[in-house]
């Protein structure tokens, strides 16, 4: 039997079939975080979702070795997450290995985002303007479903609120707020963008009407920013092209200015003035407290920078082991925690989530005191304690944790080459570069790094680091292999 010659029919038959592939590859994604959500309601665990991922990256990356012509770059990429693992498992047994399988785990979906480039690249490379083509189709696909379950979620009651304190927002059938709004945050102006394309203004109504309604319920700042953005990006693309249109920015400002006219009664403006007010009642009664540690004495009468730092932790000690700081207290000690942050007496700094995090991981880095830590990273299992899981909220800060300066520079220096090839592309040709799908996917490029350095939800979700994946690739095709030369002036303007 001439295997060579079935597995060149194999291959043969996965290129013609690429496109579809791709499209299938996009609409699985919101399907699986679908899935997730029902295992987690039903209470089943996660080994199935965790599996489906898994048969997922596994196909996509033998299909993008398959097919590559430059086999010798999955190799390099391979070689690398071999040396950074290695080093980090060095790291961790130097500490003493607590959960090697689940600390490997996570390593994989940090190195899926990539690799998953890695593999779209080459989807591009081998098919050029029609593999672009199912992309685009893809993220149709995606926000299609995506709007379909949100709504339907809506109409049965079963959604899951962004805010589960509070039960504000429409987060629907998905699991993670952050996660989520960066999906949709990210689709927006891409979608809108391609709807302005298709000059049909219903189109382009629908969508953006669509894209805006669930982002001003998902309820996160952020979520707000990429409204403002997707408006002001428009505007500031089409005065760069010299193709201003008043209807396509009426049409999207009257959707923004309609979400902005009803800020006040939104998830997010609700939700944090619930926030304040419980801050303010907080801080009202640490107030009261650190009033004890005087005798009596009016708190608000101290001038607290001029008093030593002896006092200081005589006044603080009653607040810092009475609010959510007492489990770091417990592990570090008050003396180590106060000096962490600063000696403030300020009850949004003390109590904040993400600080609070970022702060038991810096202790954690600095009661290790070790040179492989510091290059290599911590287990994640060692970012927990009493129950509480102290894996920082911020990509950027999280790689640096779990996989310490190594890996934070590779992550860093991964990105910077697509940023490289854009600044590249503009100061070399910027009216053949400039495209409108540019400035589409240049904005949901923008926004994907604002989500990754102020949230956990780009970079180390599998889910959303998909879309991470899907510009990178872009920019790649956009900078590298599109064939201006091939197209007429209309359809460059397009």
């Amino acid at each position: 039997m001439n295997t060579s010659g079935v597995n060149a029919d194999n291959k043969n038959w996965f290129l013609r079939h690429l496109d579809a592939i791709i499209i299938g590859v996009f609409a699985v994604q919101p399907l699986m975080d679908m899935l997730s959500f029902v295992l987690d309601v039903t209470g089943s665990g996660n080994k199935i979702s965790l599996a489906v991922r898994f048969a997922m990256l596994v196909f996509v990356a033998l299909l993008g070795f398959c097919i590559s012509d430059r086999k010798k770059l999955y190799l390099i990429y391979a070689a690398a997450c071999a040396a950074l693992l290695a080093g980090h498992v060095a790291a961790c047994l130097q500490q003493g290995y607590r959960d090697p399988v689940g600390d490997i785990a996570n390593f994989v979906r940090v190195a899926q985002m990539p690799l998953f480039a890695m593999c779209f690249i080459s989807f591009l490379r081998r098919g050029g303007g029609k593999i672009y083509k199912a992309v685009e189709t893809g993220l149709w696909v995606n926000f299609t479903i995506i709007t379909v379950s949100v709504v339907l979620s809506v109409i049965t009651g079963t959604y899951k609120p962004t805010y589960i304190d509070s039960n504000l927002g429409v987060l629907g059938w998905y699991s993670t707020s952050n996660a989520q709004s960066a999906i949709m945050s990210i689709l927006t102006p891409l979608l809108v963008m391609l709807a302005y394309r298709s000059k049909n203004d219903k189109l382009l109504i629908a969508t953006t009407a669509a894209a805006f309604a669930q982002l001003y319920f998902l309820g996160t700042r952020l979520a707000f920013m990429a409204m403002a953005v997707t408006l002001g990006g428009l505007v500031i693309v089409m005065l760069l092209r010299r193709e201003f249109k008043w209807k396509p920015v009426i049409i999207v400002g009257v959707c923004f200015l309609a979400c902005c006219a009803f800020i006040k009664v939104s998830p997010m403006y609700k939700n944090q003035q619930v926030y304040n007010s419980a801050m303010n009642s907080k801080q009202g009664d640490a107030n009261v407290m650190m009033s004890w540690q005087l005798d009596g004495e009016d708190f608000s009468h101290i001038d607290w920078d001029h008093i030593s730092a002896a006092k200081k932790k005589h006044i603080l000690t009653i607040i810092y082991t009475y609010y959510s700081t007492k489990y770091l207290v417990a592990r570090y000690g008050i003396d180590d925690v106060l000096e962490a942050y600063d000696y403030t007496h300020e009850i949004t700094d003390i109590t904040g989530t993400r600080h609070q995090k970022i702060i038991f991981c810096q202790l954690l880095m600095d009661e290790q005191d070790s040179t492989l830590s510091r290059l290599f990273g911590m287990e994640l299992s060692r970012m927990s304690f009493a129950g509480k899981n102290y894996d920082v909220e911020n990509d950027f800060h999280g790689v640096y944790f779990l996989y310490g300066w190594t890996g934070l520079a590779m992550m860093i220096a991964f990105i910077g080459y697509f940023i490289y090839l854009i600044l590249k592309a503009l100061i070399t040709n910027w009216k053949k570069y400039f495209t409108l799908e540019a400035g589409a996917f240049g904005m949901a490029f923008c926004i994907a790094l604002i989500y990754a350095y102020n949230t956990a939800g780009v970079l180390r979700r599998p889910n959303s680091s998909f879309y991470l994946s899907v510009l990178l690739a872009v920019i790649y095709y956009l900078t590298m292999l599109r064939d201006y030369g091939a197209q007429t002036p209309e359809e460059l303007k397009q």
